[in-house]
């Protein structure tokens, strides 16, 4: 168990460090959600997503950023085609 803590220790230290260079030294960050894809070439079963959340993360905040990103995408993808459809890429 305590690879496990160490990971997300890992995880969590880099999110912050991520986060504070790319927003302000100051930002706090009270929570996050990881979700990656993966594939393993030796048990085509195991093919899928991982889920990871900071620790102490609530299901009901877990739920809610992972609402917040995918309503994000949705919004910057529908921006994209209307820009596109007036021809304005930039």
């Amino acid at each position: 168990m305590s690879d496990y803590k160490k990971g997300l220790d890992a995880i969590d230290d880099a999110v912050t460090s991520h986060v504070k260079a790319q927003r302000s030294k100051s930002s706090i960050v009270t929570g996050w959600v990881l979700v990656a894809s993966i594939s393993d070439s030796e048990n085509i079963e195991h093919d899928g997503y991982i889920l990871q959340s900071s620790p102490s993360l609530g299901h009901h905040n877990q739920v809610g950023l992972l609402s917040v990103a995918l309503d994000d995408k949705r919004n910057l993808g529908l921006l994209s085609t209307i820009n596109a459809m007036l021809g304005d890429d930039d």
